[in-house]
């Protein structure tokens, strides 16, 4: 996916952080990250101390996904508990791809300019229709590297809430003649209806929604890295709150 960014693919990072770097730069306070860890959707690492015991650290990619869920938690007024849901259960890679080509666009500069997070064409989003079924917006590139997305569609569900605490997915496969075989044959003709009506469901509430609420999860995503480099970063929107 990063060949679809114009960018090579950058080494991996092997750097190892915190619970203060992680609250500091993700915007989630420890609290909230343990219901994340707890649902599966980050992971911590134990480093020893050296005199003894464990200290839990973070790989850079389980920060920035925590970013993540500190935006769908803040701009769609989500508690965590659903917040780490979404995170935890979407599509394995799903938020790695993300964060791969978000951070391929990342700017290290230390410029006031620099710390100016802007959007990019390989922007990926996340759309919240009628303040229920959740989707993940991506540029039509990305639909032809997932054997999931039905390309060209480029408005994929991951599903939406079921009550305050709970979250219900939706495959994207399903959106396929093929992927509806495969889905049926695995939980049987009777759970398949309700699981089919709901991404109809979801599919036309997209097209003719009465509104909805946008993520542009990328920008998060680099507004989170270069925090966690020590490096300022801003959004428009706070430049205009200073004056």
């Amino acid at each position: 996916m990063t060949a679809a960014s114009g960018h090579q693919p950058e080494p991996p990072d092997t750097s190892v952080y915190g619970d203060v770097e992680i609250e500091a730069a993700s915007g989630l306070a420890l609290p909230s990250l343990r219901v994340l860890q707890a649902a599966g959707a980050i992971r911590a690492k134990k480093e020893p101390k050296s005199h003894g015991g464990f200290r839990r650290s973070w790989a850079e990619t389980e920060v920035l996904k925590a970013a993540i869920g500190a935006a769908i938690s803040e701009h769609f007024a989500w508690n965590i508990r659903i917040t780490g849901e979404v995170l935890a259960k979407t599509r394995a890679g799903t938020w790695d791809a993300l964060i791969t080509i978000a951070s391929a666009e990342l700017d290290q500069g230390t410029s006031r300019k620099a710390s100016l997070i802007t959007t990019s064409e390989h922007d990926w989003f996340l759309d919240l229709i009628d303040r229920k079924f959740l989707f993940l917006r991506v540029p039509e590139a990305v639909t032809t590297l997932s054997p999931d997305a039905p390309f060209p569609q480029t408005d994929l569900p991951i599903g939406f809430a079921t009550s305050k605490d709970s979250f219900q997915m939706l495959p994207w496969s399903l959106g396929t003649k093929a992927g509806r075989t495969q889905v049926r044959n695995l939980v049987g003709e009777k759970a398949m209806e309700p699981i089919l009506l709901a991404y109809k469901l979801a599919m036309v509430a997209q097209g003719n929604f009465v509104s909805r609420a946008s993520i542009n999860a990328s920008m998060q995503v680099r507004a989170a890295g270069r925090r966690l480099h020590g490096l300022e970063a801003r959004f428009v929107q706070d430049f205009v709150k200073s004056r």
